[in-house]
């Protein structure tokens, strides 16, 4: 059996660890009412440990929060996949552990992929979180402020946004406003397939995409338009390089398919395909959604690998 092995970018991620404890204090002497008070006390006070929070140690007002950025702030272009992230920081400065809550909030349209992070922070401890940043296509290019929090503490980074300037060849796939898939492996994100790189030597280092679930049929990936397009020819580059030839890592079958009338209709098929690149043309459709349908590739893991998805016009 042949194994396929993938090269991974490295993920940040955050440990979430939780530690306490109930230290109950009796006095020396107390009186069998006393004593019954005391039992009580212990109870309830294991009761609440044990029960909402599960002895989390408590939040504090002094966590400090910051942006990591450049002076001049974060650039995107406007786009699913002309974001970036910016890189929160949240510093413990105390001498216990704490469990810190931080909200974010962007100047419309800036799109976050998430507005809260909760995290533990050891004594002494900075935690950084990288945040993605977009703008959606037709956002006016300006400066915009993203502002973080965690209790008093404040930061504000600026996000500078440019527009995305239509593709010079005529490739529709770089101006979708969205791009979805089936599933994502990790470290080949959907916008791999649309970056514009189609060296298959670049394989899992700066572009491609593969989806998540090994030997599972069919597959997806499409391709959305805010207004319809009129497109009558794609190309696909799958998998194809020295080391990962498509007769072996590439796709074999797959589907062109469009939508309208509620339904998608399928305008190009290949099968049996072990070549890195397959144009195929169909006469002209006008459509805001296209996909690939995938339905087999050539043997290795049996995952479905695209380089780059191109849609022209003819």
């Amino acid at each position: 059996m042949t194994h396929f092995t993938f090269l991974r970018r490295p993920r940040t991620s955050v440990a979430v660890l939780a530690a306490a404890s109930v230290a109950l204090l009796v006095a020396p002497t107390v009186t069998p009412t006393a004593a019954n008070a005391a039992a009580n006390t212990a109870a309830n006070a294991a009761a609440n440990a044990s029960g909402s929070g599960h002895g989390k140690p408590p939040q504090t007002p002094g966590i400090q929060v910051s942006v990591a950025a450049d002076s001049a702030g974060l650039n995107i272009a406007t786009g699913q996949c002309g974001g970036a992230p910016i890189t929160v920081r949240l510093t413990n400065p105390g001498t216990q552990a704490v469990y810190a809550d931080a909200t974010l909030s962007a100047a419309r349209p800036l799109a976050l992929q998430r507005t809260v992070i909760s995290t533990y922070l050891p004594a002494g401890y900075t935690a950084q979180v990288p945040i993605p940043v977009t703008a959606p296509l037709g956002t006016e290019p300006g400066s915009y402020s993203v502002k973080v929090s965690a209790g008093k503490s404040t930061a504000n980074a600026s996000v500078n946004v440019t527009a995305t300037a239509p593709d010079p060849n005529g490739d529709l796939a770089r101006s979708a406003s969205k791009i979805s898939a089936s599933s994502t492996h990790a470290g080949y994100p959907v916008c791999g397939a649309v970056d514009g790189d189609t060296d298959g030597a670049h394989w899992g280092t700066t572009t491609g995409w593969n989806d998540g679930n090994s030997t599972i049929w069919p597959d997806w990936f499409e391709l959305r338009w805010d207004g319809p397009q009129t497109v009558g020819r794609v190309t696909l580059h799958t998998l194809n390089s020295t080391k990962y030839p498509a007769a072996r890592y590439g796709l074999k079958d797959w589907d062109v398919q469009t939508f309208s009338d509620g339904q998608w209709k399928t305008v190009a098929s290949v099968r049996g395909n072990t070549q890195g690149v397959v144009d195929t043309t169909f006469e002209p459709v006008r459509t805001t959604d296209l996909r690939v349908l995938l339905l087999a590739g050539n043997g290795a893991n049996d995952y479905s690998r695209i380089v780059e998805l191109e849609a022209f016009a003819s």
